[in-house]
């Protein structure tokens, strides 16, 4: 008896460092947003790509007429709306605040919260969005990844609206 219980403690603690290096941290999520944030400013899509998971989905939430509209886009969806997006602007600014970490109590999974506010040039018009980003991470091949981007427009954003038709 005393074998099995040495046995099968000696089990539990060799599978510790296992179970630790599958876990995320504030750390690896820190540095992931601090990169795509960098890619963001040097409109470089490919590398945010890099920290975008395989099942990576962005959720978009506008306005239309009166009605609130959701899109969900997939990770290649997402990357050529950015690519599209930034060939139309001129200047670009990004600024992300009061960023928030947090791990999920089995840490294999994180969550950030920010507020991200974009300043655009487009054909010469000048449009400031505020918008409160949600994000959840997780390791993919062991690595840090973004597996999906949610949130909504704060109030203040200056883009302009549609005209009801």
């Amino acid at each position: 008896m005393h074998r099995l219980l040495t046995g099968t403690l000696v089990s539990v603690l060799l599978s510790l460092p296992v179970q630790a290096a599958d876990q995320i941290t504030d750390e690896q999520i820190q540095q992931v947003i601090n990169a795509t944030d960098a890619a963001a400013m040097n409109r470089d899509t490919a590398a945010i790509g890099e920290y975008l998971s395989e099942s990576f989905r962005r959720m978009i939430e506008f306005r239309h007429k009166k009605w609130m509209a959701k899109v969900k886009l997939r990770k290649d969806q997402y990357m050529e709306l950015l690519d599209e997006g930034w060939a139309k602007t001129g200047e670009y600014d990004y600024q992300r605040e009061d960023t928030e970490i947090h791990i999920a109590p089995d840490g294999l999974s994180g969550q950030s919260s920010s507020t991200v506010t974009e300043n655009i040039v487009q054909d010469g018009e000048t449009m400031t969005s505020k918008f409160r980003e949600y994000a959840t991470y997780k390791l993919e091949n062991g690595r840090p990844v973004i597996t999906q981007v949610s949130g909504h427009i704060l109030l203040g954003d200056t883009t302009p609206k549609l005209q009801e038709q």
